[in-house]
């Protein structure tokens, strides 16, 4: 007997919540317990488990805001009664078993499925593939890059064997969803390619290469990477769609020949393509969301939602600082590693938290959590959007030592080799504009974070210092901080001894 899956209460006062994203498919047999789907509500967002066992068969889309009660899906008990249900919806049911899956099958092939890359995570994007149609690849030799909410990481080849592409770069694919086959050899690879209604590899490449039409603009083109695909990065992508630049046209100058956003922005078009070009259109670009930049709005929209956030800001001379930094850097062989401006500001936020816990605290409905151990996370702007990695047990660490782990880290984050486990458990965030031409800032605090500091840019200006006008360097300092944890009062006591530590750094160093 089927039955009804509806959209459930979250709260004694909640009418109506958003099917945020689904992580199963039409069709899946699913178990009792086992997570459907994630449902935001005014204020969470939270899994949503299967009732029961059965055939799902999906009523509601992702983005769908459903009334408490709607219906947004049915489990059919079997087979038949699925097949009965989708004929009397009047939509199809899937084939038992897709030409893919049954190639797989028949010539008892590997499956390559979109890993599960956090504990939340239910789909990601398949960013580029590092091989091609046909390729023979061995265990451990990456694949491809995978772009989840977070970040982008590269995916490594489960098995040996010869492989059979099915995802597409570019493609948004659920967890657990095939994107790849790895054939044990080429009569089995040759197999696959046919019951999908595809060449193999080896038939595509015997065209002869004088049958290919000559590009009029074979000066500029690039030459493209085995398989015709354009590999080129998130942003590289975005900011070439923001000028209706052809990725075709570009030669990329990052890692196996990537396409990165200092290609875009270089890029010149031949005079003679220009002359016969038409007029650049006037229309409204459409940028894609990336699943990082959804997860960022969503995050960040979420988080002002359901805290009660303010933030304060001083300005600080932070000249000693900048000397003792000159000093540090001098002795940078016998230091082992080169102390930046931000291990220092890190390294004095840290040691703040020693007198003031519930910088380092999250609030619950109940009572608020207040850390014995500072995991600190530290905003990193990529090519691939905004990531928050994060140190762990910093308070336990020398000045040279957390030095060392934020650039470790850092570098970890603009290669696109972070982990799940580095972007997890954070309990303070630093945040950092001195790059830019920032001065004060409001930094966003993440959830179920109590605080966040910010740093704009130092500059030199006119202070007065001792008495008297003179030139020092100035900065601001910014905290936002969740008021339902901390008063004013908290937060002005923090900055007071942050703006001592910073200047006067021989305080912070002897903590």
């Amino acid at each position: 007997m089927s039955m009804e899956i509806v959209m459930p209460k979250t709260g004694l006062t909640n009418t109506e919540n958003t099917l945020d994203a689904w992580s199963v498919s039409e069709g899946d047999t699913v178990k009792k317990g086992q997570v459907l789907a994630e449902i935001e509500s005014e204020k969470t967002t939270m899994p949503f488990e299967s009732p029961e066992d059965g055939i799902i068969h999906l009523a509601a889309k992702s983005g769908d805001t459903v009334a408490v009660g709607g219906v947004i899906a049915h489990l059919a008990a079997d087979k038949a009664e699925y097949d009965a249900m989708c004929a009397a919806k009047g939509s199809s049911a899937p084939a038992a078993a897709p030409a893919s899956a049954a190639a797989a099958a028949a010539v008892d092939a590997t499956e390559v499925l979109m890993p599960k890359t956090g504990l939340t995570n239910t789909e990601n994007t398949l960013d580029a593939w590092s091989v091609s149609e046909g390729d023979t690849v061995k265990k451990g030799q990456v694949l491809a890059e995978i772009e989840s909410e977070k970040t982008t990481m590269p995916f490594e080849s489960p098995e040996d064997g010869i492989i059979h592409l099915v995802a597409k770069v570019g493609d948004t694919v659920a967890v657990g969803g095939v994107i790849a086959y790895l054939a044990a050899d080429k009569a089995g690879y040759e197999a696959a390619c046919a019951a999908r209604g595809m060449k193999p590899a080896a038939a595509a490449e015997s065209v002869p290469a004088a049958a290919a039409p000559v590009p009029t603009l074979a000066a500029q083109a690039p030459v493209a990477p085995k398989g015709g695909r354009i590999i080129a990065s998130p942003l590289a992508r975005k900011r070439a769609a923001a000028k209706g630049i052809d990725l075709a046209l570009l030669t990329g100058t990052g890692p196996g020949g990537r396409i990165v956003a200092k290609d875009v922005e270089a890029y010149q078009p031949a005079a003679t393509a220009v002359s016969r070009a038409p007029a650049a259109s006037r229309e409204p670009v459409r940028i894609p969301l990336t699943p990082i930049r959804k997860a960022i709005a969503r995050n960040m929209f979420n988080s002002l939602r359901t805290m009660a956030q303010t933030s304060d800001s001083v300005e600080i001379d932070v000249t000693d600082l900048m000397n003792l930094r000159k000093k540090l850097v001098e002795k940078q062989e016998l230091l082992g590693t080169k102390i930046t401006i931000n291990d220092l500001l890190s390294y004095a936020a840290v040691k703040m938290i020693q007198t003031h816990p519930l910088a380092n605290a999250s609030y619950t409905d109940t009572d608020i959590i207040s850390y014995p151990y500072v995991n600190l996370s530290m905003a990193v702007a990529t090519d691939y959007g905004l990531t928050s990695p994060v140190v762990r047990d910093a308070d336990q660490m020398s000045l040279v030592e957390l030095s060392r782990a934020l650039h470790e880290i850092t570098v970890k984050a603009r290669d696109k080799k972070l982990t799940a486990d580095d972007q997890r458990d954070g309990t303070f965030t630093l945040t950092n504009m001195g790059i830019f031409p920032v001065d004060d800032f409001n930094p966003i605090l993440p959830s179920p974070q109590s605080c966040i500091i910010g740093f704009g840019r130092c500059v030199e200006k006119p202070a007065v210092y001792q008495g008297e006008i003179c030139i020092r360097t100035m900065m601001v300092l910014s905290v936002t901080y969740d008021h339902r944890v901390f008063d004013g009062g908290e937060v002005g006591s923090i900055m007071k001894t942050m703006k001592e530590y910073l200047e006067n750094p021989e305080l912070f160093l002897v903590q």
